[in-house]
């Protein structure tokens, strides 16, 4: 008898996806004690403030989604393990196998094997220990109708040779539009360590959902803000949505030392995203009383895949005080993308933060094109080490790049390129407390997808020359307090809608700023993370000497202060209370420089409790984020959509280590 579980199904029951979680949670009774996600804290982990996710958290300026006012995971910039990977899922890779995500900019960046222009997110995977492990976790909010489980394992099958971890997880979230989805996440990977000096890691991640209903996407006719509206109402419709979703991402590495002086480490990895079907609620020309023209588009099922990977072999040389390093790497990747297609309907006249309830039409779709990339690079650094003197690197690639676009009735769009890419790093130790570096990267880096409301939408933008210079100091103020500071300027193509609406390049895009980066513990049980980023983003070209838009691109926050600190002293006995402070500054929110959105200083709040019952690890956490329930729009460059901050909102969690 054949017995096949049918997750569709499955998951289409309101409360399914996470009652399996707590069903399965009794098996973490029968396991070796060893804290893991019990004690989990971003705060405590971060060794600066340029960005670390640790779990569902992540503290300081940056992000895989953000770094000095770019996408790392746009721009081609993910690595695992500090491989090169190329990400199609929409958002952050998961946390099931993830231990950490740090992004790499400025002095983080020095001795990393060919860096990036616009940084790299890094991703570290969770590696089975030498004990058993079975954590649960639980939580609740940050909405009423969001809550959900997770319950992972890693285990020792053969001591000091053969690991593993498994990870179910699943749950009914509700999002800050206030739509409601389902989904259900499982995750392996096997640590096998053949010899002393070889590991191989496979890993999968699969991650399903199901029946996510569309946010509807606000854009005003003019200079003005929407009126302000109930952010506690869902006024979508019931039949826009997202029926299926289906993220994978699965990988092998393998890596050990081959002679004395030289190891070699290679990746290869698979990402596919799909869905069974698409759209977008669009509310255009909104109007300062809230009517709007209510669009709504449907899509033919849209799917991204890719293969990528690297292979590296690298040589280290000890000379007394001096170690030289040497990197020969070649990666590459294979995407495929679909993209078009779709049909809109129009219905008229209606207000924004109103629900309606509309009959869903007929939409005639049509044949998708397909977007084609093959994107080669092999390179070679040098890296030299001088201890208590500095270091120095320099790094030349050589890059093949194709892109072919199909599009139904059209010739093949074809475009390549190969161009020559180079790095180069300084740092010299001033004293034990102060160190000065510098650094120059070139690179050849993806451009994102155009938005919604483009001519053309989803598809593709061609990959772009990208340039990137920084210098900067770290001081020690402390041996537990120290302050980063760097100044820095990126420049590439800026993409833009041109007087058709079509996302295309429209001028030269250039970012300077300066960033600073507190981090440390400055009196016992105090942990603090302080960022802060001044930026200075210039648009040049034809289309701003024309008038067509101004010198200034929408979206990019001229200053950005974070704050996050944990504190809980020993003699608190576990308890411990941690806040987050964020500061936005005004900035212009249209293209032709005529209006500014809001400046927003919003604070979160939380309380934790770590204690040990029956020989278990665990935690109890309320966090509360918008204390103050701020309410301001904020504008996404990119495409001028407007959004509402999110509200006040409450998140219980609970994790045990068995």
């Amino acid at each position: 008898m054949v017995v096949q579980f049918d997750f569709n199904f499955f998951c289409r029951k309101k409360n399914a996806c996470v009652s399996i979680l707590v069903l399965a949670s009794s098996l973490a009774f029968a396991s070796d004690v060893f804290a893991q996600r019990a004690n989990e804290n971003v705060v405590t982990s971060a060794q600066d403030a340029f960005g670390t996710t640790v779990g569902d958290d992540d503290v300081g300026l940056y992000s895989s989604e953000s770094a000095r006012g770019f996408s790392p995971k746009d721009a081609g910039n993910m690595r695992i393990e500090g491989l090169y990977y190329d990400q199609q899922r929409p958002f952050a890779f998961g946390t099931q196998l993830v231990e950490s995500t740090a992004i790499r900019v400025g002095l983080s960046a020095q001795s990393y094997p060919f860096p990036a222009p616009t940084g790299i997110a890094d991703i570290r995977l969770r590696l089975p220990g030498d004990e058993t492990i079975t954590s649960f976790s639980t939580n609740y909010g940050p909405y009423t109708s969001s809550y959900g489980g997770q319950l992972d394992l890693q285990t020792p099958l053969i001591e000091d040779e053969l690991g593993t971890v498994l990870s179910i997880a699943g749950k009914q979230a509700e999002t800050d539009h206030h739509g409601v989805y389902y989904s259900i996440d499982l995750s392996g990977l096997v640590h096998w360590r053949p010899t002393e000096n070889t590991e191989i890691i496979p890993f999968a991640q699969y991650s399903k959902g199901f029946d996510s209903e569309l946010k509807p996407l606000i854009f005003t006719g003019g200079a003005y803000f929407p009126p302000k509206i109930d952010r506690s109402v869902f006024f979508g419709q019931e039949w826009a949505r997202r029926k299926s979703r289906t993220e994978f991402d699965a990988g092998l590495i393998a890596r050990g030392q081959l002679t004395k002086n030289w190891r070699l480490q290679a990746g290869a990895f698979r990402s596919y995203n799909g869905l069974t079907s698409d759209g977008a609620i669009l509310y255009r020309n909104t109007q300062p009383d809230g009517t709007a023209d209510l669009e709504i588009r449907r899509s033919p099922p849209p799917v991204k895949r890719s293969y990528s990977g690297e292979v590296r072999a690298s040589g280290v040389f000890d000379e007394g005080p001096r170690r030289h390093t040497v990197h020969l790497s070649a990666r590459g990747r294979l995407v495929r993308r679909s993209f078009g297609g779709e049909d809109t309907v129009s219905f008229g006249t209606a207000t924004i933060g109103v629900p309606i309830v509309l009959p869903e039409p007929t939409y005639n779709l049509s044949p998708q094109s397909i977007d084609k990339v093959r994107h080669g690079t092999v390179g070679a650094s040098y890296v030299a080490q001088w201890q208590d003197v500095g270091e120095i690197s320099v790094g030349l690639q050589k890059s093949f790049y194709n892109r072919t676009v199909i599009q139904p009735g059209l010739p093949d769009a074809v475009s390549s390129r190969s161009p020559w890419l180079y790095n180069g790093t300084i740092a010299i130790y001033l004293s034990d407390a102060l160190s000065v570096y510098g650094s120059y990267a070139r690179g050849l880096e993806e451009s994102g997808i155009a938005p919604e409301n483009a001519s053309n939408p989803g598809e593709a933008l061609p990959a772009s020359l990208t340039e990137q210079v920084d210098a900067g100091l770290r001081y020690k103020i402390t041996s537990d307090l120290t302050l980063v500071a760097g100044v820095f300027e990126v420049s590439k193509p800026y993409f833009d809608r041109d007087l058709s609406n079509l996302f295309t390049r429209v001028g030269s895009l250039r970012h300077r700023g300066i960033e600073l980066s507190l981090s440390g513990e400055p009196v016992e049980g105090l942990k603090i993370i302080a960022g802060a980023l001044l930026l200075q983003a210039r648009v040049s070209g034809t289309t701003v000497d024309q008038g067509l838009i101004g010198e200034v691109p929408p979206g990019r926050v001229p200053a950005l202060i974070r704050l996050n600190a944990d504190y809980g002293p020993a003699a608190w006995r576990g308890f411990s209370v941690n806040a987050q402070l964020n500061f936005e500054d005004s900035h212009y929110a249209n293209r032709i420089n005529t209006f500014r959105a809001q400046s927003s200083t919003t604070l979160d709040m939380g309380v934790r409790y770590n204690f040990n019952a029956f020989g278990s690890s665990a935690s109890i956490r309320v966090d509360v984020d918008n204390v103050t329930d701020e309410y301001i729009w904020t504008v996404n460059g990119a495409s001028g959509q407007y959004e509402p901050l999110e509200p006040r909102k409450f998140t219980v969690r609970f994790a045990a280590d068995f």
